[in-house]
């Protein structure tokens, strides 16, 4: 459905003061934009430009130009400013609340529950949602990930996100923390392994280490260095070929 503006020359004082882009001119006078383009550019046809891209023609400009040539402006009744469901449409999308809860964009899930569904049985003090176990034990949705898989933790679906039960959360992080204590221990040196040893001093083995590229990680909350025990042997052994005083030290 069209709008048909009859802009006879009483009726011009009432014209809005809007302006058009060029494709929806071309519209108005039923041609091509190229046309607009080429009209603006041998003045035939005045516009303003707004910036990169934006060139505007004013309604009244636009209205004037149809009556030199006899003819009228149709402007299609969805165009803007004339219908702004499109502009409300968007603007109600962009501002929408989720439906309830805060979401925690980091990590992917919800950080408090969307509403109070729940299967029977499973109850805030009998399960853990996901964003609670990661904010309870301080661990980050990958490792998460990797942990309900290797224990295969059963879930529900519950309070709008995925739900865990607390006994089976608890046990399967406590096994994990303990197999990963042991791997670091078969695996790593701490400083202090090193020092007793090979009779060093703290900063001796952190310059040993960054010298001959031994392979390194923090421990477990991050306050100390580990030192790969195949990578530091290495270059013990790779050492003491050249360093009389490194072979000296070893016990």
């Amino acid at each position: 459905m069209t709008k048909l503006l009859d802009m006879g020359k009483n009726q011009t004082s009432q014209i809005p003061n809007i302006l058009l882009s060029v494709k929806d001119a071309s519209v108005a006078i039923s041609v091509s934009s190229k046309m607009v383009r080429l009209l603006i550019a041998s003045g035939r046809l005045k516009a303003v430009n707004l910036g990169k891209r934006m060139t505007r023609i004013s309604l009244q400009e636009l209205t004037d130009f149809a009556q030199r040539q006899g003819g009228n402006v149709v402007l299609p009744s969805s165009s803007p400013p004339f219908n702004n469901n499109k502009r409300e449409k968007k603007k109600s999308i962009t501002t929408a609340k989720p439906e309830t809860g805060n979401v925690n964009k980091r990590a992917k899930c919800r950080m408090t529950p969307a509403s109070e569904k729940a299967p029977e049985g499973v109850t805030h003090k009998t399960h853990y949602t996901m964003a609670e176990v990661m904010s309870k034990f301080n661990i980050k949705y990958g490792r998460l990930y990797e942990i309900r898989n290797r224990y295969q933790l059963a879930s529900v679906h519950a309070w709008g996100t995925t739900a865990f039960r607390k006994k089976d959360v608890e046990k399967a992080i406590a096994k994990y923390d303990e197999e990963q204590g042991k791997a670091q221990q078969e695996a790593y040196y701490t400083c202090f392994d090193i020092m007793q040893k090979y009779g060093l001093g703290k900063t001796q083995v952190r310059r040993f280490a960054e010298t001959h590229g031994v392979r390194i990680k923090k421990a477990k909350g991050g306050r100390a260095n580990l030192y790969l025990k195949a990578d530091w042997e290495a270059a013990r052994k790779n050492a003491e070929k050249t360093s009389a005083s490194t072979k000296a030290k070893r016990t």
